[in-house]
């Protein structure tokens, strides 16, 4: 049955496909950039966030060894590990997309055209793909077996419009993150002397994941916060990018 709930996660599936989507074509209409440097940012995304970083995580947080055992039983060590780790991984993607993948792209368009591949994978990644199957449970269709669709069933009891308003509010964020960075670092990767700014980049990924990372270890921080300061700290990472770029001078030849 469609009531107001499910409404809402019909209405964050499509806004998990529109907001890539149609930043993709709204920046190509706007300045003409290829589709290789969209299709190399969410390469890189999913080869380094949702591949590599995973395995690490494998090592450090699921199996039962001495350094996961330390991790999960110590807050701060919690923090560091899960707001640098994410931070190390998704600036190496981006250093990795602009030195290798999109060597001979110089433009500037480029770097703002990778930021929105790189985040626009992840909007579908993180939300897209939870709320499609959610949705089709709730449709009436069996995704697995019956035992998953109960339990994706559940799930959609517990989703309300708040919860998916949030959800959009922070994937928002997220993107205004992901096109910031990539434009640093891509003037680190562009500019001579200016390699610093790959660790700045690091770091300033790893301040904005800090108050989620306290959150999924049973900080008690309110949800209004987190998305408070990642949307603060998303506006700052964008302008820095912004201002870094547009004092990049592109190289010829």
């Amino acid at each position: 049955m469609m009531n107001i709930n499910n409404l809402a996660i019909a209405v964050t599936l499509l806004f998990s496909l529109a907001l890539p989507l149609g930043l993709v074509i709204w920046w190509k209409k706007k300045t003409g950039a290829g589709l290789w440097p969209f299709i190399a940012g969410a390469i890189c995304f999913t080869v380094f966030a949702m591949g590599l970083e995973q395995i690490l995580h494998t090592f450090c947080l699921v199996q039962d060894n001495s350094v996961s055992n330390f991790i999960v039983n110590h807050t701060i060590a919690y923090m560091l590990y899960g707001s640098f780790a994410a931070g190390i991984f998704e600036e190496t993607a981006r250093l990795f997309g602009f030195n290798v993948l999109l060597k001979k792209y110089k433009d500037k368009k480029d770097a703002i055209a990778y930021g929105i591949g790189h985040g626009g994978i992840e909007v579908i990644f993180i939300i897209g793909l939870a709320y499609f199957f959610i949705f089709l449970a709730i449709c009436g269709v069996t995704v697995g077996d019956e035992a998953t669709t109960q339990t994706l069933l559940t799930t959609a009891e517990t989703v309300k419009v708040s919860t998916c308003c949030m959800g959009m509010l922070e994937r928002i964020s997220a993107m205004l993150t992901h096109v910031g960075l990539s434009m640093i670092v891509f003037v680190a990767a562009r500019e001579k002397g200016k390699f610093w700014l790959y660790p700045i980049a690091i770091l300033l990924h790893a301040v904005l994941d800090a108050p989620a990372a306290l959150f999924q270890i049973g900080v008690p921080i309110p949800m209004w916060v987190l998305e408070a300061e990642m949307l603060v700290m998303s506006v700052v990472v964008f302008m820095i990018g912004k201002k870094i770029l547009k004092d990049h001078k592109v190289e010829n030849g």
